[in-house]
């Protein structure tokens, strides 16, 4: 007895729901999509290292392009966007930069493997103000299965667009991040170096 209320209340809310869909905005699609590699091996490793996906703030983190205006408050450039998540596409291009012979290898953490060396960052900073892109990271290099740490970096870089157009500013985004990702390898290659060899102690002479 109930039916013929029920199907007239059912297609009144589907054409609620119709019309909302149609008021909302729908989101546009990027105009181009930039990532950071792949880039060629520049840095030589002497002992094996995980590197570790990067954290960073839900902002910075996913694939949208962040932007600072004159007031200080932080937009997304809806016209560009990462192929991927920055942090994946960072953690790919210093995976990218590093070379080694043997066992002395770079291999992400979803690797699963044991190495020597680990490197753990965080990126603070991955934005553009104005026609200045900027970069900004802090990582340390932890030992193995002792997880103590070796030794703490921060890197700082920068990119200027060579236009005022987004995908210029994008580029230069593009830029300040390969910068970052360059000294971050660096730094790896120079910190994670093989353990000394053990002195052999010589029998005192009789």
């Amino acid at each position: 007895m109930f039916r013929p209320l029920i199907q007239p209340l059912v297609l009144a809310a589907a054409l609620a729901l119709s019309a909302c869909a149609g008021i909302i905005p729908q989101r546009d699609p990027a105009n181009a999509l930039y990532r950071i590699g792949p880039l060629e091996p520049a840095h030589q490793l002497s002992a094996s290292v995980t590197v570790r996906e990067p954290e960073a703030s839900r902002l910075l983190a996913g694939r949208f392009m962040s932007a600072e205006d004159e007031t200080g408050a932080i937009r997304y450039v809806r016209s560009i966007q990462w192929s991927d998540r920055s942090t994946s596409l960072m953690q790919e291009a210093v995976l990218d930069l590093l070379n080694g012979e043997g066992g002395n290898v770079a291999l992400p953490a979803q690797a699963g493997a044991v190495t020597e060396y680990e490197f753990s960052w965080r990126i603070s900073d991955l934005t553009l103000k104005g026609n200045t892109a900027r970069c900004r990271l802090e990582g340390a290099i932890l030992k193995g299965r002792e997880r103590s740490i070796q030794r703490q970096t921060s890197i700082s870089t920068s990119a200027t667009a060579s236009g005022n157009t987004d995908a210029a500013r994008a580029q230069a985004l593009v830029e300040a991040g390969q910068a970052c990702a360059g000294e971050a390898a660096a730094f790896i290659a120079a910190t994670a170096l093989p353990e000394p060899e053990p002195e052999s102690e010589t029998p005192a002479p009789q």
